[in-house]
């Protein structure tokens, strides 16, 4: 959803239709279709159960264990990490 106009009150319910939105795809479409919202989309949610729930969706899609060692190994001072990354893909996470 396009957020044309830069009145905060518009911009702010344009927002929580987009996350209305999401939310109906995701409950209703994503797994029958084996949907993914587009990285750029995926926002950090607010509760833990639906972080794990995401975490879960993510280690489903991509191969996520590969990606951390990648991390660790070449970026161990974890220059290019930033607390987005850390939360999606904790490194101390392994299944």
């Amino acid at each position: 959803m396009y957020l044309p106009t830069m009145d905060a009150r518009q911009r702010k319910e344009i927002t929580e239709e987009f996350f209305l939105y999401r939310d109906l795809a995701r409950i209703h479409l994503w797994d029958k279709y084996s949907a993914y919202e587009h990285w750029a989309k995926v926002e950090l949610p607010k509760g833990k159960a639906e972080l794990v729930e995401l975490q879960g969706r993510l280690r489903k899609r991509f191969p996520v264990d590969s990606y951390n060692k990648a991390r660790k190994e070449l970026d161990p001072k974890k220059i290019l990490a930033n607390s987005m990354l850390e939360k999606l893909f904790p490194m101390d996470q392994t299944v």
